[in-house]
């Protein structure tokens, strides 16, 4: 007899509950970290399971991708080690000892998460069908489209314009490591907000554009990501690329159902490729490009490094350091552009007021952040910095709820879905780093939207506003010339 889905739907949560008991029990015992690293993943993937097909949310959602990046962002190194696949040497700045506290944090987070989600539903008290379907109204905009493109191609000039500006003579020999000193060193304002306004740029014409000219946006993406991809922003472009193809299936566009494994799969063998042949000059790296030595988990092991920071973090922050929101503030700070005509670069007397990612820098490896390096953050690591584990725990299930209810409003029209994306960008990006890249570009994106939506409010109403007849207009003269002065 075939078991129906509501029959299947409480076996597999009380499942999902029994793997999530183990992985914390294991965490408590701290004795093998091997054992809880793969009791953690196994979790992991139950989560995945539990949201795709008991909460039926489309893997194309910004819930579901922030869950599976949060999860390759921590667990992509220490579950491939522990099963004994992939050689620990390969991260040589990593030694996976002591991981029993920093993967009971990674679990907290994905419980939360999971009731977050379940909550949302809940209380929206609609089927999570809904995430699933096109734009209902407006599924398309002229004038976000337009918008779009003009921002996209601004952007991108900026950016050229900025990279050109480190060094004139010589910039098509940066290395990648020598372009992010020349920025420490030099202006890089055009260099830093082009990345971002092509960004806005592209998600608000993905958002307006019509399906015939959502293919010229996507050819546009593409040329465009890869080539920043190419110069060594991999994160920037990878996450514009799942935004953008979320965008896609919302409006109900046709993906071959091959082509995202295929895609991922290639991001994976490439990302660490690219990784050594940033470092060659800007003009050789087609050249200087290597598949020998390469490990196919090399990928998710990279993107794995982000539960370093966690692990630092918690050695670093007592109870009694906790920030209570300071770092939340200081990423709230930078939303204010740097105006001055003479740029100089920000200076900090005291480490605690760094924004995190360049804070752990600074206390775990002084040298790379004097030579302009960084370790990058955790998203579970920021919450925990500031409140503890109570923090990743409401920090977490407030967010699944919050991406629900994001998620069902970008399906109105074309305004709500670029607001989405400009919002879901950034977000993304913390999963491996701090709250100080997320407030500039989420807000300046949702300004600049809403100043489109002004001006084209505003050029409708001219459109629309009567006009006085001719004959009235000449009577109206008339009368005017006829008017006695004042005595």
């Amino acid at each position: 007899m075939r078991l129906h889905a509501k029959t299947l739907d409480p076996i597999f949560s009380a499942l999902l509950v029994c793997i999530a008991s183990l992985a914390i029990f294991q965490t408590t015992l701290r004795g093998n970290d091997a054992t809880s690293a793969i009791a953690s993943g196994a979790f992991f993937i139950a989560s995945i399971l539990f949201a795709r097909y008991i909460l039926h949310i489309p893997f194309a959602s910004g819930a579901l991708v922030y869950l599976i990046l949060l999860g390759l962002f921590h667990l992509g190194l220490v579950v491939p080690w522990a099963l004994g696949i992939y050689d620990i040497s390969r991260a040589p700045s990593f030694t996976p000892h002591g991981l029993s506290r920093s993967i009971a944090l990674i679990n907290y987070s994905v419980i939360a998460f999971d009731l977050g989600l379940v909550l949302a539903l809940f209380v929206a008290k609609k089927s999570a069908n809904v995430l699933r379907q096109p734009a209902a109204t407006d599924p398309e905009n002229h004038e976000v489209y337009i918008a779009g493109c003009l921002l996209l191609a601004a952007g991108i000039v900026m950016f050229i314009v900025g990279l050109i500006g480190l060094d004139p003579l010589g910039y098509f020999r940066l290395t990648y490591s020598e372009t992010f000193r020349l920025r420490a060193e030099s202006d890089p304002r055009l260099f830093g907000s082009g990345i971002t306004i092509s960004f806005i740029g592209l998600s608000i014409a993905a958002a307006g554009a019509s399906q015939k000219r959502f293919r010229l946006v996507a050819i546009m993406g593409v040329v465009w990501l890869i080539s920043l991809v190419y110069w060594g922003f991999r994160g920037p472009g990878l996450i514009a690329a799942i935004v953008v193809y979320i965008i896609a299936r919302k409006k109900g566009l046709h993906v071959p159902k091959w082509a995202p494994p295929l895609a991922l799969a290639t991001a994976l063998l490439l990302l660490p490729v690219l990784r050594s042949g940033r470092e060659s000059p800007l003009n050789e790296r087609f050249s200087q490009l290597s598949f020998k030595d390469v490990n196919i988990l090399d990928g998710p092991a990279e993107m794995g490094m982000s539960i370093r920071p966690l692990l630092e973090t918690i050695d670093l922050i007592r109870p009694g350091d906790f920030r209570w929101g300071k770092t939340y503030w200081i990423g709230m700070q930078g939303i204010v552009p740097n105006l001055a005509l003479r740029w100089e670069a920000s200076a900090s007397s005291r480490e605690d007021d760094l924004p995190p990612n360049h804070w752990i820098t600074a206390m775990v490896d002084p040298w790379s952040y004097k030579n302009y390096g960084g370790m990058g953050f955790s998203a579970i690591a920021e919450p925990y910095m500031n409140f503890g584990v109570a923090g990743v725990l409401a920090y977490f299930m407030f967010l699944a709820y919050f991406l629900i209810w994001l998620e069902q409003l970008s399906v109105r029209n074309s305004y709500a879905l670029a607001a989405w994306a400009l919002i879901l960008g950034p977000l993304l990006w913390t999963t491996r780093n701090d709250f100080s890249n997320f407030f500039r570009s989420a807000v300046w994106g949702l300004l600049t939207l809403a100043a489109v939506k002004a001006i084209s409010v505003a050029y409708a109403n001219v459109l629309d506003k009567p006009h006085p007849h001719p004959a009235k207009l000449t009577s109206r003269l008339q009368r005017v010339k006829h008017v006695e002065p004042a005595q």
